[in-house]
C-alpha cells in the first residue's frame, strides 16, 4: 500500500515538463516586461533630455540677446563720447594741447621717479 501513494515516474516527468514550460513562459513574460520598461524609460529619458536641451537653448539665446543689447548700448555710448571729444578738440584746440602736454609731463615725472 505504501507504493500506491507515491507518484509514478511518468507522472513526475509530466509535472517536471509542466514546470519547465511554466518557467519558460515566465521567462518570456519577464523578457517582454523588461523590454517594455526599457522602451518606456528610454522614451521618458529622451523627453527629459529634449526638455533640458530646449531650456538650455532658450537660456543661451536670452543671454546672447542681453549681451548683444549691452554691446549696442556701450557702442552708442562710445560713439557719443568720441563725438563729444572731437567737438571739444574743434572748439578749444589750445586747451586740449595744453592738457595733453600737462598729462605727458606728469607721466614723465612719475616714470623718472620710479626709474
Amino acid at each position: 500500500m505504501a507504493r500506491a501513494s507515491q507518484p509514478s515516474t511518468a507522472q513526475l516527468k509530466r509535472e517536471f515538463d509542466a514546470l519547465k514550460a511554466d518557467l519558460g513562459a515566465l521567462a518570456h513574460e519577464m523578457r517582454a516586461y523588461a523590454q517594455a520598461q526599457e522602451s518606456s524609460l528610454s522614451s521618458r529619458a529622451q523627453a527629459k533630455a529634449n526638455t533640458a536641451a530646449d531650456a538650455a537653448r532658450g537660456a543661451a539665446e536670452s543671454l546672447f540677446s542681453g549681451a548683444d543689447h549691452q554691446f549696442q548700448h556701450i557702442r552708442q555710448f562710445a560713439e557719443s563720447a568720441a563725438g563729444g571729444a572731437e567737438d571739444m578738440v574743434r572748439e578749444r584746440p589750445a586747451a586740449i594741447v595744453a592738457g595733453a602736454a600737462a598729462i605727458g609731463f606728469l607721466v614723465g615725472a612719475l616714470a623718472a621717479r620710479k626709474g
